[in-house]
Formats: structure tokens, sequence, C-alpha cells
């Protein structure tokens, strides 16, 4: 539905514009137009009625046009305004022009002009729509691949709901050995196939990881996957794969909690094969290794230690043995590497080795039967050999760099994958090292450089929010009111003005 919004004190033009709009100008799109005769009545209207259009006269009496536009542009920046009016002089064009009005309409209104007007602004309406769901599309990936808050996200929470309408969330990860070139394609077939299972889906290729990632919306809790496989087989001619589908969630929110349920259950058929139960233990003690994994307080680190060991107690029994409480535990520290692309070093890949060399060093330390204890110590080898392997002083650099590029930048639409070539590095270990190094997000950084940049323009110069936007690095004026309101609990207007 296009929103239209006509403000004029003379009635007759007023009913007479509304009258061509609904049944002259035969537009191909759904329209809903509401008037209003005074400058008041039009702000009381534009709260609940949030129009995409407005057309206004500029000659009215107690408020003028003028007053009504400012306060659109200060409230409303992205909205389409033409002015109408039958006085075409030089003096309102200037002043139209520090508003960024879009057109003028001369009075008295021509029905051709009326409806190329309308169509001009619903087909700008479309676009910028199209263009965020490609923005909203791109960040829920982020969000979702690299771990990022769902409250960094500049994109407004509805406009994600609309790309993914139906209650319920799944995660489907396809790992393809040698993909190469083929992603796109893969990710197509794929997609074709998962109409016959979900309502939705949102299927791409991540190439560097050698991985088909579907974001699936449905109606129902469970969908049934019976045969998933086999299809795909049939239609991609793939002698070799691995797929993972993750539990269902109700919220985009837990999206990275899925994509990493769906990567385990591949890495646990890769490293367990047929042991389902040595899979499900570490499934279910997933989070509790990589709680373990990065605690770096003794006293926590025991503590959390024979929890995670308590829990597995409480919940199997005497189900599992040492070594298969060991081997699922090393697994999910090297599952955890893996996930966020931290560089393993030689030796880490065989948890068989680190388990004994764990045992060998409890023994040392305490009593060797101590599971807690040989599992601290298969930790600290662990930990040990990535501080051999590692490079602070090139991390960093690498940080340092990070942060030139985004200063340089940040005009620009530059994504966490455009940040990790300019290092040469994953765009999952630039996000963990950016937060290590910096103690905040890129993204955070990100919003940080571009409203440094918005606040100097809007107390040094008169551009509209709309022209600020887009010298700082965001598509539209509306993007930035939304950061602007994030970070700095103000708008840009209000920001201008010292409110």
């Amino acid at each position: 539905m296009f929103r239209i919004l006509i403000v004029d004190d003379e009635r007759i033009i007023l009913n007479g514009i509304r009258m061509m709009i609904q049944e002259g100008c035969g537009l191909s799109f759904p329209t809903e137009v509401v008037t209003a005769s005074n400058v008041p009545q039009a702000v009381e209207v534009l709260e609940a009625f949030s129009p995409d259009l407005l057309l206004t006269d500029i000659r009215m009496p107690v408020m003028d046009g003028f007053e009504l536009i400012g306060h659109v542009r200060e409230r409303y920046p992205a909205m389409d305004i033409v002015i109408l009016t039958s006085h075409a002089d030089f003096a309102y064009a200037q002043r139209a022009i520090r508003f960024q009005v879009t057109d003028f309409i001369l009075k008295p209104i021509d029905q051709n002009a009326l409806k190329a007007t309308i169509e001009q602004a619903y087909g700008r309406k479309r676009e910028q729509e199209e263009l965020e769901r490609r923005l909203a599309r791109r960040e829920v990936r982020s969000m979702m691949l690299y771990d990022l808050s769902d409250r960094e996200m500049t994109c407004a929470g509805e406009l994600v709901e609309g790309l993914f309408p139906h209650g319920y969330f799944t995660v489907i990860v396809l790992e393809v050995p040698r993909m190469e070139g083929e992603g796109k394609g893969l990710a197509r077939i794929l997609a074709g196939i998962l109409g016959d299972y979900y309502d939705g889906c949102d299927c791409f290729a991540r190439q560097e990881r050698g991985q088909v990632v579907a974001i699936c919306s449905h109606s129902r809790f469970l969908v049934d996957t019976e045969g998933l496989s086999l299809k795909f087989a049939e239609k991609s001619h793939c002698d070799r794969f691995w797929m993972g589908v993750s539990i269902s969630a109700t919220s985009y929110k837990a999206l990275p909690g899925l994509y990493i349920n769906a990567v385990q259950k591949i890495f646990y058929e890769k490293h367990f094969g047929r042991e389902n139960d040595l899979a499900e233990l570490a499934l279910f003690t997933y989070q509790d290794c990589v709680q373990i994994f990065t605690e770096n307080e003794d006293t926590v680190l025991r503590q959390l230690t024979e929890g995670y060991l308590e829990k597995i107690a409480a919940v199997f029994g005497n189900l599992y043995g040492p070594e298969e409480i060991g081997k699922s535990f090393l697994h999910n520290v090297l599952l955890y590497l893996e996930n966020s692309s931290i560089p393993v070093p030689e030796g880490l890949g065989d948890p068989q080795a680190l388990w004994k060399s764990g045992i060998s060093r409890a023994g040392q330390d305490s009593d060797s039967g101590e599971l807690a204890g040989r599992l601290l110590a298969c930790l600290e080898d662990v930990k040990e050999q990535i501080r051999k392997a590692g490079k602070a002083p090139e991390e960093d650099a690498m940080t340092k760099q990070m942060l030139w590029y985004i200063r340089q930048h940040f005009r620009e639409d530059i994504s966490l994958e455009d940040l990790a070539e300019s290092v040469g590095l994953h765009p999952a270990y630039v996000c963990t090292l950016f937060k290590k190094n910096v103690g905040r997000s890129y993204l955070a950084c990100l919003h940080g450089e571009r409203l440094q940049a918005a606040k100097k323009l809007l107390v040094e110069t008169d551009f509209t929010v709309e022209q600020i936007a887009a010298q700082v690095g965001y598509n539209s004026a509306s993007q930035l009111a939304r950061v602007f309101r994030k970070y700095e609990n103000s708008s840009p207007s209000a920001f201008r003005h010292g409110k």
C-alpha cells in the first residue's frame, strides 16, 4: 500500500486531488489517501498515518507549508515531499532545495503530471525497499555467521521479519569437499529442493568454507526432512557431501546458535562416524566446553570444569567413561577453534594423543585418577601449543591495519569480508581478533567513525540529513537516523539543534 497525505487549506482543491488519485489517475498499485486542511492537523495525521508521499501547499494560514516540511524532514527524513503551488517563484525553489523537496506541481493540478509524480515516488519507494531488503539480508547473514550482536544491526526488526515471515527458523549447512567455483550453482539447487520442505529460505554459498548455507523459515515447528540428502545428491550429482540440519527456533536472533548447531552435526558425523552416543554427548555439552576453553582465571576454570562433569553425571549417569568424556571435550574445543577460524597448530588434530598427554601431565601435578585434572592438563596443552604458534605482535599490527582501513573507507559500503581481505585473514577470525584487541565489534567501530563525521556535518553545514547520510556511508536518512538513535539516543535533527 502506497500512502499519500495531501495538505491544502482550500477544500475544493483538497478533495479534487484526492478524487484524481482515487478515481482518475488509474494507478497500477493500491493507494491510501488522507487529507489535512492545515499544518497542525497534518502534524497530528503524520503520527498515525506515516505516509510515503506528502503533497502540500505552501501558502496556508497560521503555519505555512515550509514549517510542515521542516517538521517532516526532522522526524521522517526519507519521506518524499512534493509542493503544490501557484507561485512558481525562485524564492520557493531556493527554500525547497534546502529541505530536499522532491518536486513541484503547479496549480491548477494537471492529472497526468500528478500521476507521473506519484508513480515516480512509488518507484523510488520500491527501489529503496529492495535496497534495504538486500542490506538486511546481508546483515542477518553476518550476524549468523560471525555471531555479531543483533543490537548492532542497522536494519529494522520488522524488515527482517518481512524477509522471514513465518514463525520458525532452521539453518541447514551443506559441506562439499573441493567445492571451488560451484557454490552459487549448488545454492540454487539446494534452494529449489528446500521449497518442498520449508515455506521460505535464503540460500547462499560460503565459498571459503566449502559450505552452502540456508536460512529456512517455516510455519510448523517440526519439519520432516527425510529424503532431503538423497534429493540433493540426485540433482547436484555430488557423490560426497555432509549435511547438517539444525534444531528449530522462534526468532532470527537465535540464528548464530542454529548455524553452530548445523555445523556441529557435520563435524561430529565426520569425526565420530557411527558413534551416535558420543555425538549426543558432544552436542549437549558444546557451550560448556567453549566456556571452559575461553576462561582464564584458574579458580573459575576449575569450578566450570567440575560443573561440566557434574552435569554429565546428572544427565547421563555412568554411560560415559573418562576417555569418552575426554574425547568429546577435545573435539568440542577443536570445533570451537574451527568455527572461530583460529589457526590450529599441527598436532592439535589428534585428540587421542592430546588425551594421553593430559593423563601424563595430570599424573605429575595431581591425582591422575581425577578427571577434572586430566581435562585441565589437556586444555593447558592445547593453549600452550596455540600460544607457541601465535603471532601476537603481528595480530597487534593487523588490528591497527584494520582500524586504519575503517577510518579510510567508512564512507564506503564495507563488509566484514572487505575488512578481512584487507589483512588477508578469514572473516570469522577477524571478528574474534577485533573484539579481543579493540574491545568492541568492527560494526561498532564503523558506526562510530560514520557518526563522528555525521555530527561534524550536522554542526558545520546546512546539508540535509539525506545528504549527510550519503556522505558518511549510509544508504538513506532513515538508516542514519536509526543508528543515531541507537548510539546517541537522539535524532540527527535534534542533535543539530542542540536538543
